[in-house]
């Protein structure tokens, strides 16, 4: 790549702060680096609602086998199911008011508290959640889990 060449960096804050930092210790000059901030914006589901639609309830269908999933704050626990593709999906057949935007793990939106347990990303997010934090859009229980939504 390049030093002469003009750079265009978009993602969140602390990934863009260290590639320009890189970038800048590489000799990129400043005014060849371009960047745009992608940040939770409204998100598509806005999350907590004061009355939400309906009750936080178990997911239609079979019930899972796997992991137990307890949404601390919606009062439900459902096993895991090996159709769900993502916390956030389970969080939605349950009616658990849930943020998201991207699913992807990109936008940070659905970040919430991981009370206990442990999870697996897929995909991997591009910039890690806080600590104690977990991104329910891309990823899958290890275990059973407390989730503080």
């Amino acid at each position: 790549m390049p030093r002469e060449g003009d750079f265009y960096l978009c993602g969140p804050s602390s990934f863009m702060a260290d590639l320009r930092t890189g970038l800048t210790a590489w000799g990129v000059p400043s005014a060849r680096i371009h960047s745009e901030l992608f940040s939770g914006g409204p998100t598509l589901t806005p999350g907590m609602v004061a009355t939400p639609a309906r009750a936080p309830h178990q997911p239609a269908g079979t019930a899972g086998t796997g992991p137990l999933v307890s949404f601390a704050r919606s009062g439900i626990a459902a096993r895991w199911r090996q159709d769900d593709q993502s916390l956030l999906e389970l969080a939605e057949a349950c009616d658990v008011p849930v943020r998201w935007s991207c699913r992807t793990g990109v936008c940070h939106n659905c970040e919430s508290g991981l009370i206990s347990g442990s999870v697996a990303y897929q995909p991997d997010p591009l910039d890690p959640p806080a600590q104690g934090n977990v991104l329910i859009c891309c990823s899958r229980p290890q275990g059973d889990v407390v989730i503080d939504i």
